[in-house]
């Protein structure tokens, strides 16, 4: 089998001017490796000339992760080069062996790494600012200024003036606590209504559905009681996930080379399985399906067998029927 042959020229990705070195050489041994391949179908397997969809259902991947390690966009992991080597190995006809060890693979993607680990402490540091960012905010509307500390420190013997100039503050904070508990009682009906609707969805929707939609123009229900051995989405869940969900959209928007996979993959060894399915179903809700299917490969990748198997279930949860099936399907070709 020639390179770019018939049934493999989805194989032969453009490679952009910007992709680094590291990242180039392996892309373009793993095309090669790639017209090897047969590919797989809901009713065949060995389809000798396999679409790009075909191959990567032999691989146990999505179509657009296939794409994305064909172009340089991402690297993948060390468990899943192996599994690309040895089915191309396997899938290569007498007349065209396989030339490259996994050793050399390996080795490339060693320096593709290298390409941009740099970028890895600056958005851990960010990934830790965004989750932190709410409590800093709070804690900071609760602290005195600095100038009626000063005051106080300087002139004990003027209190009571200094107490008429904290009663501003006193009023702001009870109003602040006020507004947060009203915020509060409305984030926890929005929760149980959201619960409500996923779980009807799920009980009516057919064989491959995917996330539900939900209506606004549903009533808010009460607190949907929790279950025992389960854990409430809350209020902070929500809103960690959704400001990462903001931060990855916005790195794909501005085309930062690794930035978005590097940032979801230091997010799946941060949140936790209730945040991580909440950001799944974020990331779908503001269309950045890429995003999303990259999220759920990480975690099914890297998590353990009892974390991916929580996941699911929270996916499930929220109505993302497909999505947990994925997870599932991707942690058994492990």
């Amino acid at each position: 089998m020639t390179y770019g042959s018939p049934g493999h020229t989805w194989a032969r990705k453009a490679i952009g001017s910007d992709v680094p070195p590291g990242k180039r050489e392996l892309a373009l041994q793993l095309q090669q490796l790639c017209c090897h391949l047969t590919g797989e179908s809901r009713t065949k397997k060995d389809i000798p000339d396999p679409t790009q969809a075909q191959a990567a259902k032999r691989l146990g991947i999505s179509e657009t992760s296939l794409s994305r390690f064909l172009s340089g966009k991402s690297v993948p992991a060390l468990e899943l080069l192996e599994q690309i080597h040895a089915s191309s190995c396997a899938d290569a006809s007498s007349g065209s062996q396989v030339d490259v060890t996994f050793a050399d693979l390996r080795e490339l993607r060693q320096r593709a790494n290298a390409d941009h680990c740099d970028n890895c402490v600056a958005l851990r540091a960010e990934l830790e600012k965004l989750r932190t960012e709410s409590a800093g905010d709070a804690l900071t509307e609760a602290r005195p200024s600095s100038a009626t500390t000063t005051h106080l420190a300087r002139h004990p013997q003027g209190t009571e003036v200094a107490s008429d100039e904290l009663e501003p503050q006193r009023g702001r904070l009870k109003q602040l606590r006020d507004d947060s508990e009203i915020e509060i009682d409305r984030l926890r009906n929005e929760n149980a209504r959201l619960r409500l609707l996923a779980s009807r969805s799920a009980r009516h929707a057919g064989p491959g559905s995917g996330p539900a939609t939900v209506a606004t123009n549903e009533p808010s229900a009460l607190p949907v009681p929790r279950q025992q051995g389960d854990r409430q989405r809350s209020a902070s869940d929500e809103h960690a996930a959704r400001n990462i969900a903001a931060k990855a959209g916005a790195l794909q928007a501005s085309g930062r080379q690794g930035s978005p996979l590097a940032l979801l993959y230091h997010t799946v060894h941060t949140l936790s399985h209730v945040e991580i399915a909440t950001l799944v179903c974020l990331l779908r809700h503001q269309q950045d399906r890429e995003l999303a299917d990259n999220l759920i490969h990480i975690y099914g990748r890297d998590q353990s067998h009892q974390n991916v198997v929580r996941m699911a279930l929270e996916l499930h949860e929220h109505g993302a029927v497909d999505d947990a099936g994925t997870l599932l399907r991707i942690r058994a070709t492990l």
